[in-house]
C-alpha cells in the first residue's frame, strides 16, 4: 500500500511538472488576423553613431484591436556581435492563462537573402514568477523558444498575438503606449484600433508625436510611425517619478473620480463578511478606547499577516476576503488593507483603503487617470476630526497615530463612493539618525577603545527594529565587525551588541564596544611619525555622489532625513588642534561640521538632512561640488612625531629654568618686601581693620596663590618647558622666545602672588602700589597672551570671558586702591616704623 502511494504521487508530480513546464493549450501558432496591418523592415539598416551595440532592432511593431482584445507584436533585429548571440538567441513571451492566449505567426532568421523557419511545432511555457522575491505570485507563464543556429549577422524576425484582456477592468480601457526605449529601434510602429463609440482621452509625456487617424467601418485606428529612434540612455540616482521615455498614455476614464467608483466595486465585500468578521474577530482586540484599538489592529495586520499575493486574473485588482485573509493570516497590499479597514470599521472607526503609486508618487495627478495608474494600497483611518495614514505592509512600525511614518506617496486615491480627485499625503515624520562616537586613546601608540552609541527615530527606528528581528545577534555582531574593519582592519569586540527599543515612542538605540589594538599606524612617508584617524563611515554614502557632468536627470536624495554624527576622542596628552567649522545650506539640503577641541578631547560633530526628494539638474554642478566639500570633511587624523617628542620630553631644562625663575622671583618679592616701605598716608593712630570692599579682595589674594599652583600641577607643561622646547625644535623661534619669557613669567608671578598676600595681611604701606602692578601687569600679560596664541593659531577661540575679567580688575581695582581713603587708613603698616617719622601725614578723616 506504501509503495502504491509513492507510485501516485510520482506520476502526479510528473504530470504536474510536463504541465507547467511543457506545451500549453493557451500557446499555440496560426497565422495573423486579418485586422493586423503588414509592416516591412530595411535589412541592411545600421544604427547611428554611437548607438551601436550587441544587436540593433530593426523593426518594432505593436498593433491593437481594443474590440477583439487582440495585441499583435512583431519585431526583427539583427545580431552585430558575440554578446548579441548570446542575448538574443532565445525568445520569449509572457502572459496570465487565467484569461490570455498567445498565437505564434512566424519566427524566422534571414540569411544572405534566404529566410529559414524557426517556428516549433510545440512551444514550452515556464512559471517563472518574476516577482516572486517580493513574495508575489501572478500566476503568469512565459512561453519560451531557443532558437538553433544563430549567427552574427543574422536577422531573427517574430510575430506573435495575445488575446484576452483581464476582467477586472470591466471593459474600461486604459493603455501606455511607448515611442522610445532604453535600445536604438531603426523603424518604429504603434497602432491603436478602438470602437468609434469608445470616448478616450489621451496624455502625452515629454515630447508629442501625432498619428496618422483613419476612420473605417465602426472604428477608428491611430497609427504613430517613428524612424532612427536613439535608445535612452538613464542616470545613475534618478528619482522613481522621472520618466524620460516618450510615450501617449489612452484612457476612456473622464477622471479620478469614476476610476474610484470602478475600484471601489472592486473593494466592496458582503453583508456577511462584515458580520463575520464582528462576530468573530472583533473580540480577540482587547482594547476600548478607539485609538487604542486602532492601533493594535494595525500592528496585528502588519505583523501578524504576512505579506504574500497571489493576484492572477481578477485578484491582480480585486482583493480576497477579509476573513480569508485573516484565517490564512497572509494577502498582499490591498488584501492587508481591506482586512485592516474592515476590522476598523466593525469598530465604528472610519476607514477606507487607498491606492497609491509608489512609483510617480505626487506626480501622478501630471497624468490622466489609469486603470493601471496605482501599483499599492494603503488605508486612511479618520478618528477624532483627523486623518491618519497607514501602510499595512510595513512590519515593525513604532509610534502612536500621531506619529507614525507613512512614507513620501505624495498623492493617493480613497476607494469610497465619496472620492472625486486624488488626495494629498500630509508630510512625513522626519527620519533620524544620531551617533555618537567615543574613542579613549589610554597612550599614544597604544589601542583605542570605541564606544557607540546610535539612536534611531521614525521609518529608521522601523527599519533597525525589523533588522533585528529578522537577524541573530551573532551575525549582526560579525556584519557590524566587517562593515567598521573597512576602516580598522583588527578591530575586536569589547562587549555584545545591545538594543533598546521604545516601541510607543518608536526610538530604536544600539549601542556597541570596540577594542582596536592597533589603533596608531606608522607613517610611511616620514620615520619616526604615527597617525590615527577618524572616519564616519555611515555619513559616506550620503556624500560620495555621482559625479556625471552630462548628467540629464534629478538627482534622487533620500527625504525626508536627518543625520547626526559625533566623534568624541580624549587624548592621552594636550594637542595643538585646529578649531575649525563650515556651513552648507541650499533649497535640497542642509550641512554643518565642526571641529573643537577643550582639555585633551578632541570633538568632530557634523550634521546633514534634507530638504526636498530630488536636486534639479540646474543646481546639481553645485551638489556635487558641495558633496565634494563635505566628503574632504570626512577623514580626520592625527599625527604624532616621536622623534620630536622626544627631543622635547627632556624635562631637564624646563626643571632648571623653573629653578632659576623660583629663585629670581623669591629675590626680587624679598627686595621689594625689604627695601620698598613707603611712608604711608595715615599713621598708625588712625589705622582701622580690614573692611568693607577688602574683605572680598582679602579672599582673593588669599585664593590667587592656590589657583596658580594647581594651574601648575595640572598643566605640568607650563613648567616642564615641552612648550618653548618643541617651538626651538620646530625652529620656530619666535614663539620660543615667547613661551620661554612666559615660562619665567607664570613662577615669577607666582612668588609675586605669595608677596601680596603676606603684603596684604600685614598691612604694609607697599600694598597699594604693589596689587596695582600685580592686577596691571596680570591683565597685559592675559591680552598678550592670547595675540600670540591668534597668531600661532589663527582658528584658536578667544575666552573672552577671561579678557573681560582682566581688565574690569584692573580698572575698578587699580584706582581703588590709589584713591581710597579706607585703602589709606588700612595700609598703614611700615617693615621699619621709626624711619623718617616725622615725614608722615597727620591728617585724619
Amino acid at each position: 500500500m506504501k509503495g502504491q502511494l509513492v507510485l501516485v504521487l510520482l506520476v502526479l508530480f510528473i504530470s504536474a511538472s510536463f504541465s507547467s513546464s511543457g506545451q500549453s493549450n493557451k500557446v499555440k501558432s496560426g497565422p495573423r488576423k486579418p485586422w493586423v496591418e503588414k509592416i516591412t523592415f530595411d535589412h541592411n539598416a545600421t544604427p547611428l553613431a554611437g548607438q551601436e551595440s550587441g544587436y540593433y532592432y530593426l523593426l518594432s511593431d505593436h498593433q491593437e484591436n481594443v474590440s477583439t482584445e487582440e495585441h499583435f507584436v512583431h519585431s526583427a533585429y539583427k545580431i552585430l556581435s558575440n554578446e548579441g548571440l548570446q542575448e538574443m538567441s532565445d525568445l520569449s513571451a509572457e502572459f496570465d492563462p487565467a484569461y490570455e492566449t498567445i498565437t505564434f505567426h512566424e519566427i524566422s532568421i534571414h540569411r544572405n537573402g534566404q529566410v529559414m523557419n524557426q517556428l516549433p511545432k510545440q512551444i514550452k511555457t515556464l512559471q517563472r514568477e518574476e516577482s516572486m522575491d517580493r513574495f508575489l505570485y501572478d500566476g503568469s507563464l512565459t512561453a519560451v523558444i531557443n532558437l538553433t543556429d544563430v549567427r552574427i549577422g543574422d536577422i531573427v524576425e517574430y510575430s506573435f498575438t495575445r488575446k484576452g484582456y483581464n476582467p477586472v477592468y470591466d471593459h474600461h480601457f486604459s493603455s501606455q503606449i511607448t515611442f522610445t526605449y532604453s535600445v536604438a529601434v531603426e523603424k518604429q510602429v504603434d497602432r491603436l484600433i478602438v470602437p468609434n463609440t469608445l470616448d478616450l482621452s489621451f496624455k502625452y509625456l515629454n515630447k508629442e508625436i501625432t498619428p496618422e487617424i483613419k476612420k473605417e467601418q465602426g472604428h477608428i485606428s491611430y497609427t504613430w510611425v517613428n524612424n532612427k529612434v536613439s535608445g535612452i540612455i538613464r542616470d545613475t540616482n534618478e528619482p522613481s517619478w522621472y520618466y524620460p521615455y516618450d510615450e501617449v498614455l489612452v484612457s476612456d476614464f473622464k477622471n479620478w473620480g469614476e476610476v474610484a467608483q470602478w475600484a471601489t466595486r472592486r473593494f466592496q465585500i458582503s453583508e456577511q463578511d462584515k458580520q463575520q468578521v464582528a462576530r468573530e474577530f472583533l473580540p480577540k482586540f482587547k482594547s476600548s478606547d478607539p485609538a487604542e484599538y486602532a492601533l493594535e489592529v494595525i500592528r496585528f495586520v502588519q505583523d501578524e499577516i504576512r505579506y504574500l499575493g497571489f493576484e492572477s486574473g481578477l485578484n491582480s485588482h480585486k482583493p480576497h476576503a477579509p476573513a480569508q485573509v485573516y484565517n490564512q493570516r497572509f494577502g498582499d497590499c490591498k488584501d492587508k488593507a481591506l482586512l485592516l479597514s474592515t476590522l476598523l470599521n466593525a469598530k465604528g472607526i472610519e476607514a477606507y483603503p487607498v491606492l497609491v503609486n509608489t512609483i510617480y508618487r505626487s506626480k501622478l495627478s501630471e497624468q490622466i487617470p489609469l486603470t493601471t495608474s496605482f501599483n499599492h494600497c494603503v488605508v486612511e483611518i479618520k478618528l477624532n476630526n483627523k486623518a491618519y495614514y497607514i501602510d499595512p505592509t510595513i512590519s515593525s512600525q513604532g509610534g502612536k497615530l500621531d506619529n507614525y511614518f507613512f512614507p513620501t506617496y505624495g498623492k493617493g486615491l480613497v476607494v469610497n463612493d465619496k472620492t472625486t480627485d486624488l488626495i494629498d499625503f500630509p508630510e512625513p515624520v522626519v527620519s533620524t539618525v544620531h551617533e555618537t562616537q567615543n574613542f579613549d586613546l589610554a597612550a599614544i601608540g597604544g589601542e583605542g577603545m570605541l564606544k557607540i552609541e546610535t539612536t534611531y527615530r521614525g521609518a529608521e527606528a522601523d527599519n533597525q527594529r525589523s533588522y533585528f528581528a529578522n537577524n541573530s545577534m551573532e551575525a549582526t555582531q560579525k556584519a557590524y565587525l566587517t562593515y567598521y574593519g573597512n576602516l580598522y582592519s583588527d578591530i575586536q569586540t569589547f562587549e555584545p551588541i545591545t538594543t533598546e527599543d521604545n516601541r510607543e515612542e518608536n526610538v530604536f538605540k544600539v549601542k556597541e564596544h570596540y577594542k582596536i589594538p592597533t589603533f596608531w599606524k606608522p607613517y610611511k612617508e616620514q620615520e619616526g611619525v604615527v597617525y590615527c584617524e577618524f572616519y564616519p563611515l555611515a555619513l559616506e554614502n550620503s556624500f560620495n555622489v555621482s559625479k556625471s557632468a552630462t548628467r540629464i536627470a534629478p538627482y534622487s536624495l533620500i527625504h525626508p532625513f536627518s543625520f547626526s554624527h559625533e566623534i568624541y576622542v580624549e587624548l592621552p596628552e594636550e594637542w595643538t588642534i585646529v578649531n575649525d567649522q563650515s556651513e552648507i545650506q541650499s533649497d535640497y539640503y542642509q550641512y554643518s561640521h565642526k571641529t573643537t577641541y577643550d582639555n585633551k578631547v578632541l570633538s568632530l560633530l557634523t550634521h546633514y538632512s534634507t530638504k526636498a526628494e530630488s536636486v534639479p539638474v540646474v543646481h546639481f554642478g553645485k551638489f556635487v561640488e558641495d558633496h565634494s566639500k563635505m566628503m574632504a570633511n570626512l577623514n580626520y587624523a592625527l599625527t604624532y612625531d616621536t622623534s620630536l617628542v622626544t627631543k622635547a620630553s627632556n624635562k631637564w631644562p624646563g626643571v632648571m629654568l623653573t629653578i632659576f625663575s623660583l629663585g629670581l622671583g623669591v629675590v626680587l618679592m624679598y627686595s621689594v618686601y625689604t627695601k620698598y616701605d613707603p611712608i604711608p598716608f595715615y599713621s598708625t593712630e588712625y589705622e582701622i581693620p580690614i573692611g568693607g570692599w577688602l574683605i572680598l579682595i582679602g579672599l582673593g589674594v588669599l585664593v590667587s596663590p592656590l589657583l596658580l599652583l594647581s594651574q601648575f600641577f595640572s598643566n605640568d607643561y607650563m613648567l616642564s618647558g615641552q612648550a618653548w622646547l618643541s617651538m626651538w625644535h620646530s625652529g620656530r623661534y619666535g614663539y620660543f622666545i615667547f613661551l620661554f619669557l612666559e615660562h619665567i613669567y607664570n613662577v615669577v608671578l607666582l612668588a609675586f602672588s605669595i608677596l601680596i598676600a603676606i603684603l596684604f595681611y600685614q598691612k604694609r604701606s607697599s600694598l597699594p602700589r604693589m596689587i596695582s602692578i600685580f592686577y596691571a601687569v596680570s591683565c597685559a600679560a592675559t591680552i598678550l597672551d592670547i595675540v600670540v596664541a591668534v597668531q600661532m593659531e589663527p582658528s584658536t577661540e578667544i575666552p573672552y570671558r577671561d579678557v573681560l575679567r582682566s581688565i574690569f580688575v584692573a580698572v575698578v581695582w587699580i584706582p581703588y586702591f590709589n584713591m581710597s581713603v579706607r585703602v589709606k587708613e588700612t595700609f598703614v603698616h611700615r617693615k621699619n616704623p621709626d624711619d623718617d617719622v616725622d615725614g608722615m601725614a597727620t591728617q585724619s578723616v
